[in-house]
Protein backbone atom coordinates (compact mmCIF):
# COMPACT_ATOMS: atom_id res chain seq x y z
CA UNK A 1 0.00 0.00 0.00
CA UNK A 2 1.37 3.18 -0.78
CA UNK A 3 1.35 6.82 1.07
CA UNK A 4 -1.56 8.13 -0.39
CA UNK A 5 -3.76 4.99 0.03
CA UNK A 6 -2.31 4.82 3.67
CA UNK A 7 -3.64 8.14 4.70
CA UNK A 8 -6.59 7.44 3.20
CA UNK A 9 -7.37 4.45 5.31
CA UNK A 10 -5.88 5.98 7.99
CA UNK A 11 -7.81 9.27 8.28
CA UNK A 12 -11.39 6.86 8.14
CA UNK A 13 -10.55 5.37 11.35
CA UNK A 14 -13.43 6.25 13.94
CA UNK A 15 -10.68 7.21 16.95
CA UNK A 16 -9.57 10.41 15.16
CA UNK A 17 -12.91 11.36 13.89
CA UNK A 18 -11.97 13.50 11.23
CA UNK A 19 -14.32 15.54 9.23
CA UNK A 20 -13.44 15.69 5.32
CA UNK A 21 -12.29 18.99 5.24
CA UNK A 22 -9.84 18.00 8.17
CA UNK A 23 -8.85 14.55 5.96
CA UNK A 24 -8.35 17.32 2.75
CA UNK A 25 -5.66 18.40 4.96
CA UNK A 26 -4.21 15.59 6.17
CA UNK A 27 -3.95 13.96 2.54
CA UNK A 28 -1.56 17.33 1.50
CA UNK A 29 1.06 16.07 3.56
CA UNK A 30 4.00 13.88 2.02
CA UNK A 31 5.71 10.67 2.95
CA UNK A 32 9.09 12.13 1.86
CA UNK A 33 9.75 15.12 3.50
CA UNK A 34 7.71 17.71 5.93
CA UNK A 35 6.71 20.93 4.96
CA UNK A 36 6.09 24.13 6.94
CA UNK A 37 2.97 25.59 7.38
CA UNK A 38 2.73 28.12 4.53
CA UNK A 39 3.78 25.16 2.11
CA UNK A 40 1.40 23.28 3.25
CA UNK A 41 -1.26 25.57 2.78
CA UNK A 42 -0.04 26.34 -0.56
CA UNK A 43 -0.32 22.47 -1.43
CA UNK A 44 -3.97 22.28 0.30
CA UNK A 45 -5.13 25.40 -2.20
CA UNK A 46 -3.70 23.84 -5.55
CA UNK A 47 -5.35 20.50 -4.80
CA UNK A 48 -8.63 21.37 -2.88
CA UNK A 49 -9.87 25.52 -2.58
CA UNK A 50 -8.84 28.84 -1.52
CA UNK A 51 -9.24 28.86 2.17
CA UNK A 52 -8.13 31.63 4.55
CA UNK A 53 -4.91 31.25 6.49
CA UNK A 54 -6.78 31.59 9.52
CA UNK A 55 -8.91 28.82 8.73
CA UNK A 56 -6.55 26.28 7.94
CA UNK A 57 -4.44 26.97 10.99
CA UNK A 58 -7.81 25.99 12.71
CA UNK A 59 -8.29 22.96 10.79
CA UNK A 60 -4.30 22.01 11.72
CA UNK A 61 -5.34 22.87 15.49
CA UNK A 62 -7.94 20.06 15.16
CA UNK A 63 -6.01 17.74 13.86
CA UNK A 64 -3.20 17.99 16.23
CA UNK A 65 -6.00 17.30 18.97
CA UNK A 66 -7.26 13.80 17.37
CA UNK A 67 -3.89 12.72 16.60
CA UNK A 68 -2.78 13.61 20.69
CA UNK A 69 -0.02 15.96 19.15
CA UNK A 70 0.86 18.17 22.24
CA UNK A 71 3.65 19.85 24.38
CA UNK A 72 5.84 22.46 23.36
CA UNK A 73 7.71 23.33 19.77
CA UNK A 74 6.39 23.08 16.35
CA UNK A 75 3.61 20.54 15.73
CA UNK A 76 3.77 19.82 12.37
CA UNK A 77 6.67 18.10 12.16
CA UNK A 78 5.43 16.30 15.80
CA UNK A 79 1.99 14.80 13.00
CA UNK A 80 4.57 14.21 10.13
CA UNK A 81 6.71 12.02 12.37
CA UNK A 82 3.59 10.02 13.62
CA UNK A 83 2.44 9.18 10.42
CA UNK A 84 5.45 8.03 8.64
CA UNK A 85 5.76 5.51 12.10
CA UNK A 86 2.44 5.07 11.84
CA UNK A 87 3.05 4.11 7.94
CA UNK A 88 6.04 2.04 8.60
CA UNK A 89 3.91 -0.09 11.01
CA UNK A 90 1.20 -0.73 9.04
CA UNK A 91 3.92 -2.26 6.42
CA UNK A 92 5.02 -4.15 8.98
CA UNK A 93 1.02 -5.07 9.80
CA UNK A 94 0.98 -3.83 13.29
CA UNK A 95 -1.79 -1.28 12.26
CA UNK A 96 -3.54 -4.60 11.12
CA UNK A 97 -2.98 -5.71 14.68
CA UNK A 98 -3.95 -2.61 15.95
CA UNK A 99 -7.83 -2.39 14.29
CA UNK A 100 -8.74 -5.35 15.80
CA UNK A 101 -7.31 -4.37 18.88
CA UNK A 102 -4.38 -6.40 19.57
CA UNK A 103 -1.71 -4.95 21.34
CA UNK A 104 1.18 -7.35 22.52
CA UNK A 105 1.42 -11.41 22.91
CA UNK A 106 2.91 -12.15 26.15
CA UNK A 107 4.61 -15.43 27.14
CA UNK A 108 2.96 -15.95 30.08
CA UNK A 109 0.11 -13.98 32.41
CA UNK A 110 1.26 -10.20 32.85
CA UNK A 111 1.41 -9.92 36.63
CA UNK A 112 2.60 -6.21 36.44
CA UNK A 113 0.69 -4.85 33.48
CA UNK A 114 -2.91 -6.05 34.75
CA UNK A 115 -2.30 -5.02 38.16
CA UNK A 116 -2.00 -1.43 36.95
CA UNK A 117 -4.87 -1.56 34.60
CA UNK A 118 -6.78 -2.41 37.43
CA UNK A 119 -5.33 0.85 39.47
CA UNK A 120 -6.05 2.77 36.06
CA UNK A 121 -9.92 1.75 36.11
CA UNK A 122 -10.22 3.05 39.78
CA UNK A 123 -8.55 6.01 38.93
CA UNK A 124 -10.34 6.71 35.72
CA UNK A 125 -12.78 9.96 35.16
CA UNK A 126 -14.68 7.90 32.93
CA UNK A 127 -18.10 7.79 33.58
CA UNK A 128 -18.82 5.02 31.59
CA UNK A 129 -19.38 1.53 34.72
CA UNK A 130 -16.12 0.68 35.96
CA UNK A 131 -15.34 -3.30 35.97
CA UNK A 132 -13.14 -6.10 36.63
CA UNK A 133 -14.12 -9.08 35.16
CA UNK A 134 -12.00 -12.57 35.72
CA UNK A 135 -13.42 -15.95 34.02
CA UNK A 136 -10.98 -19.02 35.22
CA UNK A 137 -11.42 -22.49 35.76
CA UNK A 138 -9.38 -21.67 39.05
CA UNK A 139 -7.20 -17.98 39.69
CA UNK A 140 -3.76 -19.17 40.77
CA UNK A 141 -3.32 -15.14 40.60
CA UNK A 142 -5.89 -14.47 42.82
CA UNK A 143 -3.81 -13.62 45.44
CA UNK A 144 -1.74 -11.55 44.03
CA UNK A 145 -4.22 -8.73 43.28
CA UNK A 146 -6.28 -9.43 47.17
CA UNK A 147 -5.46 -4.99 47.80
CA UNK A 148 -6.25 -4.18 44.41
CA UNK A 149 -9.56 -5.43 44.71
CA UNK A 150 -9.97 -4.12 48.05
CA UNK A 151 -9.32 -0.75 46.71
CA UNK A 152 -11.89 -1.66 43.92
CA UNK A 153 -14.75 -2.36 46.02
CA UNK A 154 -13.83 1.13 47.74
CA UNK A 155 -14.00 3.29 44.77
CA UNK A 156 -17.09 1.57 43.29
CA UNK A 157 -15.38 -0.56 40.55
CA UNK A 158 -17.64 -3.57 40.16
CA UNK A 159 -15.61 -7.24 40.62
CA UNK A 160 -17.30 -10.23 39.02
CA UNK A 161 -15.06 -13.60 39.51
CA UNK A 162 -16.46 -16.42 37.38
CA UNK A 163 -14.94 -19.74 38.40
CA UNK A 164 -15.30 -23.92 37.83
CA UNK A 165 -17.68 -25.81 40.39
CA UNK A 166 -15.01 -27.91 41.93
CA UNK A 167 -17.23 -30.78 42.17
CA UNK A 168 -18.53 -30.71 38.45
CA UNK A 169 -17.82 -33.09 35.57
CA UNK A 170 -16.19 -30.14 33.61
CA UNK A 171 -13.41 -29.39 36.73
CA UNK A 172 -12.33 -33.38 37.21
CA UNK A 173 -11.85 -33.39 33.34
CA UNK A 174 -9.75 -30.30 33.57
CA UNK A 175 -7.77 -31.83 36.35
CA UNK A 176 -7.59 -34.95 34.42
CA UNK A 177 -6.19 -33.29 31.45
CA UNK A 178 -3.55 -31.54 33.46
CA UNK A 179 -2.67 -34.33 35.44
CA UNK A 180 -1.91 -36.78 32.12
CA UNK A 181 -0.30 -34.11 30.35
CA UNK A 182 1.48 -31.47 32.43
CA UNK A 183 5.09 -32.30 33.56
CA UNK A 184 5.54 -34.19 36.78
CA UNK A 185 5.30 -31.37 39.25
CA UNK A 186 2.84 -29.38 38.29
CA UNK A 187 0.69 -32.99 37.74
CA UNK A 188 1.32 -33.52 41.58
CA UNK A 189 0.11 -30.11 42.91
CA UNK A 190 -2.86 -29.83 40.56
CA UNK A 191 -5.96 -29.93 42.78
CA UNK A 192 -9.05 -28.23 41.44
CA UNK A 193 -11.47 -28.90 44.02
CA UNK A 194 -8.75 -27.34 46.48
CA UNK A 195 -7.91 -24.69 44.18
CA UNK A 196 -11.18 -23.27 43.65
CA UNK A 197 -11.98 -23.33 47.49
CA UNK A 198 -8.64 -21.56 48.01
CA UNK A 199 -9.95 -18.80 45.53
CA UNK A 200 -13.21 -18.38 47.55
CA UNK A 201 -11.29 -18.65 50.94
CA UNK A 202 -9.27 -15.19 49.56
CA UNK A 203 -12.78 -14.13 48.37
CA UNK A 204 -14.26 -14.24 51.64
CA UNK A 205 -11.35 -12.64 53.57
CA UNK A 206 -12.55 -9.71 50.88
CA UNK A 207 -15.67 -9.24 51.82
CA UNK A 208 -14.99 -9.85 55.93
CA UNK A 209 -12.86 -6.52 55.43
CA UNK A 210 -15.19 -4.64 53.42
CA UNK A 211 -18.48 -2.64 54.43
CA UNK A 212 -20.51 -3.00 51.41
CA UNK A 213 -19.44 -5.91 49.18
CA UNK A 214 -22.15 -5.72 47.04
CA UNK A 215 -20.12 -4.85 44.16
CA UNK A 216 -18.36 -8.25 44.20
CA UNK A 217 -19.99 -10.86 42.68
CA UNK A 218 -18.78 -14.72 42.73
CA UNK A 219 -20.72 -17.12 40.26
CA UNK A 220 -19.43 -20.68 39.82
CA UNK A 221 -20.02 -22.55 35.91
CA UNK A 222 -20.53 -26.00 35.21
CA UNK A 223 -19.25 -26.31 31.96
CA UNK A 224 -16.47 -25.69 29.77
CA UNK A 225 -15.31 -22.35 29.40
CA UNK A 226 -13.08 -21.63 25.79
CA UNK A 227 -10.40 -19.36 27.30
CA UNK A 228 -9.57 -17.54 31.00
CA UNK A 229 -10.10 -13.92 30.99
CA UNK A 230 -8.90 -11.77 33.08
CA UNK A 231 -10.36 -8.24 32.20
CA UNK A 232 -9.76 -4.32 33.93
CA UNK A 233 -12.01 -1.68 32.10
CA UNK A 234 -11.24 -1.34 28.24
CA UNK A 235 -7.90 -3.87 28.84
CA UNK A 236 -7.88 -7.68 28.27
CA UNK A 237 -6.28 -10.56 28.52
CA UNK A 238 -7.11 -13.79 27.14
CA UNK A 239 -5.26 -16.81 27.64
CA UNK A 240 -5.84 -20.69 26.00
CA UNK A 241 -6.61 -23.73 28.06
CA UNK A 242 -4.11 -25.93 26.86
CA UNK A 243 -3.57 -29.46 27.98
CA UNK A 244 -0.81 -30.02 30.37
CA UNK A 245 -0.33 -25.89 31.02
CA UNK A 246 -2.04 -23.54 33.51
CA UNK A 247 -3.71 -20.99 31.11
CA UNK A 248 -1.89 -18.20 33.39
CA UNK A 249 1.48 -20.25 31.93
CA UNK A 250 0.60 -20.28 28.39
CA UNK A 251 0.47 -16.51 25.93
CA UNK A 252 -1.46 -14.17 26.58
CA UNK A 253 -3.40 -11.96 24.08
CA UNK A 254 -3.58 -8.13 25.44
CA UNK A 255 -6.57 -6.31 23.74
CA UNK A 256 -8.07 -3.12 23.71
CA UNK A 257 -12.24 -3.18 24.17
CA UNK A 258 -12.14 -0.01 22.64
CA UNK A 259 -10.94 -1.41 18.90
CA UNK A 260 -11.71 -0.04 15.73
CA UNK A 261 -13.03 -3.63 14.68
CA UNK A 262 -14.41 -5.04 17.50
CA UNK A 263 -15.02 -8.86 15.93
CA UNK A 264 -12.43 -10.35 18.28
CA UNK A 265 -13.13 -8.14 21.32
CA UNK A 266 -17.06 -8.32 21.15
CA UNK A 267 -16.66 -12.50 20.59
CA UNK A 268 -14.50 -12.71 24.20
CA UNK A 269 -17.35 -10.62 25.85
CA UNK A 270 -20.27 -12.17 24.85
CA UNK A 271 -18.53 -15.18 25.68
CA UNK A 272 -17.52 -14.26 29.24
CA UNK A 273 -21.10 -12.99 29.38
CA UNK A 274 -23.07 -16.37 28.43
CA UNK A 275 -20.92 -18.17 30.92
CA UNK A 276 -22.07 -15.35 33.13
CA UNK A 277 -26.10 -15.94 32.25
CA UNK A 278 -25.80 -19.85 32.57
CA UNK A 279 -23.55 -19.72 35.94
CA UNK A 280 -25.09 -19.71 39.88
CA UNK A 281 -24.35 -17.22 42.12
CA UNK A 282 -22.25 -17.90 45.10
CA UNK A 283 -21.21 -16.32 47.84
CA UNK A 284 -18.67 -17.42 50.25
CA UNK A 285 -19.97 -14.83 53.15
CA UNK A 286 -17.99 -16.02 56.55
CA UNK A 287 -19.51 -16.83 59.49
CA UNK A 288 -21.96 -19.44 57.42
CA UNK A 289 -21.24 -22.64 56.45
CA UNK A 290 -20.54 -21.66 52.86
CA UNK A 291 -18.44 -25.11 52.26
CA UNK A 292 -21.27 -27.40 52.47
CA UNK A 293 -23.62 -25.14 50.79
CA UNK A 294 -20.70 -25.23 47.31
CA UNK A 295 -21.00 -29.00 47.72
CA UNK A 296 -24.97 -29.13 46.62
CA UNK A 297 -24.73 -25.57 44.41
CA UNK A 298 -25.93 -27.48 41.16
CA UNK A 299 -27.42 -30.45 42.56
CA UNK A 300 -31.14 -29.13 42.82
Amino acid sequence: MNWRNFLEVLCKRREYELTPRETEVVMCLEESQCPTKNELLQTYITLYSNIEEEAFTQRLKNIYKKFQITGNGHKLPQLHKYLTEKYLQYQNKELFFSEIGLSYIYPSFPKEQFGQAIYEVINSDEQEPKKVDILQTFAPNLNDYFEHFIQCLQNDVQIRILLAWPYSEAAKLREDVLRKYADTSLADEIDIRDCVIANLETLEQIIKVIDNPKLLEIKLYDTLPSLAIYRAGNYLLAGVFFHGALAVKTFQLELNLKASNKMIVQTLQKDFELMWQVSRRFYPEHQTNWRNDLKILFTS
